[in-house]
């Protein structure tokens, strides 16, 4: 059975068209003339189905042309059909796509009609079909007959795991949900009621666990992958499933989902354990050599690459795989999002805000404005502060070619100190259609990356969806909220600062300053800060800042901005917008025809 047919039995029979109702399916065509049994009964053929799972995983930067998740207050963008400029004016309809004028620049549903047809992709739109193609893969795991013990338990750990990820996946945007468990028929009579995200967090979580018993930690090491060594990267693994279930279950225990699930705004402590523990198991496999943290000199090899390699580290725990290579990487996705219009980019840049800039530590560990702050000269605002800064933000100054280097250097400067105050070329003065801020992020971009020096002929990047990293701070801050910063999980002497500076001391930072680790809500404030540093831009500060129920604090709204000007005599830092937020966005809103379907769908608060 070739992959081409297996493809078309997919796409014939399992799309699932009317989204969460899954009442309406594609008609078969007369030449997809392929049978169960051509496509369940053996495992190559079997996984070949399955693998149409990992294509349906969002990767937030390359949905579709200007899309991110960079929704909250460390970017800012000038263009209104970024999705972070309609996350900034609350148009959370616009970012769904159900109000976009044409709806396919987001990271949801980037289909103009209202099914989930075709090419139709997004959290909310690929979420659905991967759930019901897991459902399909479990109701026909009977059928598999020509497979090891091991094949068939690769093939059901594999259908919990991503029937268990795409309902977070969606969950944690939308709230609860009806939790979609068995494959639905044509003429079946839809009436799942909506969960609330306690709720549907239990079934996320019984889901992970039986995708952790059946999965490798390792699929080199399984007879499959031995067959293959060094080809199963980006599987479904034991790992896999331990993190993102204690990802779920951190989130559910969050002040924001306890009290969508009928709490109070306070974190539950029950829940905590739990995660804390899961994400223990995960960190006992890092110390038997699963996994490890990548030195920080190779750090951007967590984001891309210019060999034509995939960005997968040891350090890597799942991401979606796949995603091409080339220029058009750049042009059509990254330069569309946070690359300069003059170096290849299609001049919609988001740009980091100084709201992010001021998150970055000096390298003494403390605040740029601790009132024991030595280091800090406010005239070299950008000097010795925290590695990660720099090696994801450029400033001016910086050089951003390898060629012509002097000539293509960032000039973000507000005035140039003359009579006629003419602003950098890259600065929001001097180039007001495009630059919100005088930064521009390079996580995702090595600096060759560019129309000048053209190395990305072979150049991918992604956006990790677990890294090692992560499980360190879901372990630190459900630890700290359960026992305090000296707190211990899973049987490991592993306190929750112990592992906050597991991730710092990668970056050649020190140890978190004991003047913050003395209670739970001061060390909170730590962790908070340290998860915004360590992972912007990978699309976490959106979710994190709804889950702790704060986005709706002047803090999280007023979006800040550095003028100064071109002999650095002067930096002021100024006001430049303020986000739309109120309770409602807390929560997406469904699309209206769905919550239309039948009663037990309500809409969202608000929407």
């Amino acid at each position: 059975m070739k992959m081409k047919k297996i493809l078309t039995y997919v796409v014939v029979t399992s799309v699932l068209v009317a989204a969460s109702s899954c009442q309406k399916y594609l008609d078969q065509t007369p030449d997809a003339k392929v049978s169960d049994q051509d496509v369940f009964s053996n495992y190559n053929a079997f996984q070949g189905f399955v693998d149409q799972c990992y294509s349906y995983v969002t990767d937030y930067c390359q949905t579709d042309f200007t899309t991110s998740m960079n929704l909250a207050d460390h970017f800012a963008s000038v263009q209104n059909y970024s999705t972070e400029k309609k996350a900034e004016l609350g148009d959370y309809t616009g970012i769904t796509g159900e109000t976009d004028g044409g709806g396919i620049h987001n990271n949801f549903s980037t289909s103009t009609t209202k099914d989930l047809n075709g090419d139709n992709a997004g959290i909310w739109a690929s979420g659905w079909k991967g759930i019901r193609a897991a459902n399909l893969a479990l109701d026909k795991l009977p059928l598999l007959a020509n497979a090891t013990d091991e094949q068939k338990r690769l093939i059901e750990g594999q259908a919990y795991f991503f029937r268990a990820f795409f309902h977070f996946e969606i969950a944690r945007c939308f709230g609860g949900l009806p939790y979609v468990d068995h494959y639905l028929l044509p003429d079946e009579n839809i009436n799942i009621p909506r969960l609330n995200y306690r709720q549907t967090t239990d079934k996320i979580v019984a889901d992970f666990d039986k995708a952790a018993e059946l999965l490798p930690a390792d699929w080199d090491k399984t007879d499959v992958g031995k067959l293959i060594v060094g080809a199963t990267a980006g599987r479904a693994t034991r790992g896999a499933a331990l993190a993102f279930k204690a990802r779920a279950l951190l989130y559910a225990g969050s002040p924001t989902m306890v009290h969508e699930s009928g709490g109070a705004y306070t974190y539950d402590l029950d829940l905590m354990k739990r995660a804390a523990e899961a994400a223990a198991e995960v960190i006992k496999l890092a110390d038997n050599g699963v996994y490890a943290l990548v030195p920080f000199a190779n750090y951007q090899d967590n984001f891309a690459k210019i060999n034509g390699q995939y960005p997968w580290t040891s350090e890597t725990i799942f991401e979606r795989t796949g995603n091409g290579s080339g220029a058009g990487r750049y042009k059509n996705f990254l330069g569309r999002n946070m690359g300069l219009g003059r170096l290849g980019g299609n001049s919609i840049t988001e740009a980091p805000t100084q709201n992010l800039v001021d998150m970055f530590e000096m390298t003494n560990g403390l605040p740029y404005d601790d009132p024991a702050q030595t280091l800090y000269n406010p005239l070299r605002p950008w000097d010795n502060r925290d590695p990660r800064f720099r090696a994801g933000i450029y400033v001016d100054r910086d050089y951003v070619t390898v060629k012509n280097a002097e000539a293509n250097k960032l000039q973000s400067y507000s005035d140039d100190g003359t009579t006629t105050h003419k602003a950098g070329r890259d600065s929001p003065e001097g180039n007001p259609g495009e630059m919100r801020t005088p930064y521009v992020s390079h996580k995702y971009q090595p600096i060759t990356v560019n129309n000048v020096d053209q190395e990305w002929d072979k150049f991918v990047f992604v956006t990790p969806h677990m890294r090692l990293a992560e499980v360190y701070m879901i372990y630190a801050e459900a630890v700290n909220e359960f026992a305090g910063p000296a707190g211990t999980a899973g049987g490991l002497s592993l306190t929750a600062v112990d592992a906050v500076n597991k991730v710092r001391n990668r970056a050649n930072m020190p140890n978190v300053n004991t003047r913050f680790t003395g209670d739970k809500d001061t060390f909170r404030k730590r962790i908070w800060n340290e998860l915004s540093v360590e992972f912007f831009a990978e699309g976490h500060r959106w979710f994190d800042i709804r889950r702790w129920h704060v986005a709706h604090l002047d803090e999280y709204k007023k979006i800040y901005s550095v003028t100064f000007d071109k002999n650095w005599t002067y930096f002021n830092r100024v006001q430049i917008g303020t986000r739309v937020f109120e309770d409602k966005h807390y929560w997406l809103p469904f699309f209206k025809y769905q919550v239309q379907i039948y009663p037990g769908f309500p809409q969202n608060p608000g929407w």
